[in-house]
Formats: C-alpha cells, structure tokens, sequence
C-alpha cells in the first residue's frame, strides 16, 4: 500500500486547486506558476510517484498513478497539467467532479498519428528517448534542450531546467513509465466527453506539443504565448490565467 503523496501547498484561500507536473522534473519547476495561482487559490501541488517529495514512491501504471493523485487531492475543484501533468489531469477530470481544466503545454495525445498532425513525430520521441536505461541524465537534457528549443528566452529555460537536473534526480522506472504513457495514451475522446470548462496555455513555439493541438482541443478559450516554448508560464503575467482558474461557472 502506498502512502497519500506528499505535496507543496500555496495560498489560504479561494478554490482548491492540484497543479500536476509533467517528464523528468518534479513540481519545483513550475514553481512560478504555483506561486502566481496561490495568490488567488489554495494550491496542492503533489510530486509524481518517483519525483521529488515522492521519489520514494512507486505506481503500478498511468490508472494507478491517478488514482494516487485524486487521492492526495480528494477535494480537487481544478485541475492544472502541464506536459505529461495534462494527461493525468484529463483523465483525473473524467474520474472525479472538478469545475475546470487548465493544460498547460499539454495534449489529450502526444504522439502523431493519422488523424493528429500535431503530436510528436516517432524519430523525434525516439531522439530523446533513446538510451534512458543506459544515462537517464543525457535523457533529460535532451529533453531540456528541445523544451527550450524556440524559445526567445532559450538560455533562462534550459538554466531554470539545469537548476534542478541533479537535485533529487527522479527515480529510472518513473522516467521510463512516463515515456511509456506518452507514446501509448490517447485521451482525445475522454477529453471532449468532459462537461466542464477547458482552457489551454501553450507556447507559439512549443516543439514539444505543437500549439495546434491546443487550438484544436480548446474552443472555448485557449492563451497562446508567444515567444514561448514548453515552459509558456515564464512569458506572461498569470493574471488573467488566475481569474480563469478561479472564476465561478
């Protein structure tokens, strides 16, 4: 059995709000976006099994990875992901009765297929993925390097990235489940089922997830940034982002 996760918690009051990371860095990198929400929000912020605070902790696969999360949030009224974080907070808003969803860098698919242009080509997936078991560091940097890749601040990306690259490293099995989950999940029909407000904040120049597919996936509002890449939170002031999130439905 495993434990509740651990999480960091931001602000005192408005509605409760989890805010879910993505691959290969632990909640710490969006630290400026928990910050900015948690002035308007009460903020949960769980690690993933394997990540930071719950480096330590283990899942037995994506379902069991969010049944972990709602339970570290039971009380969850939004959902924000980023990256990989999107996925888990699209299927976490199909299990339990949240007001809204925020994606942030994120697609209900990340992989291109016949009918989806905007997700990952397999040669590119496969560039950065290539020898995780052998140097999951190289891994990671090569993530780091296409999450800033486009970006008009690609140096303070790759810094805040760097910054946290050896300080409690995630655990292997994580990193390959989480590549696991993003090559294999395709959540586009869960996530038009949902009876709830979406809203997407994506970078113009995002290589990760092409911005198309937040224009595709939000019809009822979507905030590109531009100058942006994956990391969008670090180009615009969340202000408006904030009275999204909070707003009564």
């Amino acid at each position: 059995m495993n434990d509740v996760l651990a999480a960091r918690c931001y602000g005192t009051q408005g509605p409760r709000v989890a805010l879910v990371h993505g691959w290969g860095w632990d909640g710490r990198l969006l630290s400026p976006l928990a910050e900015a929400l948690g002035a308007h929000c009460r903020v949960v912020q769980p690690d993933l099994p394997g990540y930071g605070l719950n480096v330590g902790q283990r899942c037995d696969g994506f379902d069991d990875c969010v049944d972990q999360l709602v339970q570290a949030v039971p009380d969850a009224e939004v959902l924000v992901g980023w990256s990989l974080g999107g996925l888990l907070a699209i299927a976490w808003a199909a299990r339990m009765p949240v007001r809204r969803l925020l994606l942030v860098g994120a697609s209900p698919r990340f992989m291109q297929a016949v009918d989806w242009p905007y997700g990952m080509t397999e040669e590119r997936f496969d560039a950065f993925a290539d020898g995780l078991e052998q140097d999951p560091r190289r891994t990671r940097a090569r993530f780091a390097a296409l999450a800033a890749l486009g970006d008009s601040d690609a140096r303070g990306v790759r810094g805040a990235m760097a910054a946290l690259m050896d300080d409690l490293p995630p655990a292997p099995q994580a990193l390959s489940q989480g590549l696991d989950w993003l090559r294999e999940r395709d959540l586009r029909d869960t996530l038009r089922s949902l009876p709830i407000p979406l809203c997407c904040l994506h970078g113009e120049q995002d290589h990760v997830v092409d911005i198309g597919a937040a224009a595709k996936e939000a019809a009822a509002r979507w905030m590109p940034v531009p100058g942006a890449a994956h990391l969008p939170w670090r180009h615009r002031e969340l202000s408006d982002l904030c009275a999204w999130v909070c707003a009564d439905d």
